[in-house]
């Protein structure tokens, strides 16, 4: 039940100066469930090594993809009440692949889980995000402005 397309979807998206540094693109859209795509830049590394993507770049990606599963519903991005992270493998010298799905969309609070992973489908970190449904009402889906 999406209300956006994936072309929405993505203009939404790249709306964020952050989000367009990143890259982030939108790989799919289905009901209750979103693929984002971060191609990989070598800002992205940490550490002296270089060998890794930094943590805080695989965080921003399950909040987006977290947040964005409910702005394809809604029409609107929301704010984060709280996210977690669950590093399980670290980030290589490739793209990284988000997957966020449903869990709860109530009036107050949308629940999504975050899966990302590399393109081989080997699972870098889990993230379960917790947005603001309630926040949605104070604006308008796009191309939905109000007359007056």
């Amino acid at each position: 039940m999406s209300v956006l397309t994936k072309d929405q979807l993505s203009e939404l998206l790249l709306k964020s100066n952050f989000h367009r540094f990143l890259n982030i693109t939108v790989e799919s859209i289905s009901e209750n469930t979103i693929t984002l795509r971060l191609p990989f830049k070598e800002e992205f590394l940490a550490g002296a090594s270089g060998t890794h993507i930094h943590g805080g770049i695989i965080a921003s990606l399950i909040d987006i993809a977290g947040d964005f599963v409910f702005a394809a519903i809604l029409g609107t991005a929301l704010p984060t009440i709280n996210m977690r992270v669950d590093y399980l493998s670290a980030g290589g010298r490739e793209d990284l692949i988000a997957s966020a799905h449903v869990i709860k969309l109530g009036r107050s609070v949308g629940i999504s889980d975050i899966v990302i992973a590399n393109p081989e489908g080997k699972t870098i970190a889990i993230g379960r995000g917790l947005y603001s449904t309630a926040a949605a009402g104070k604006s308008s889906p796009p191309g939905e402005g109000k007359q007056g």
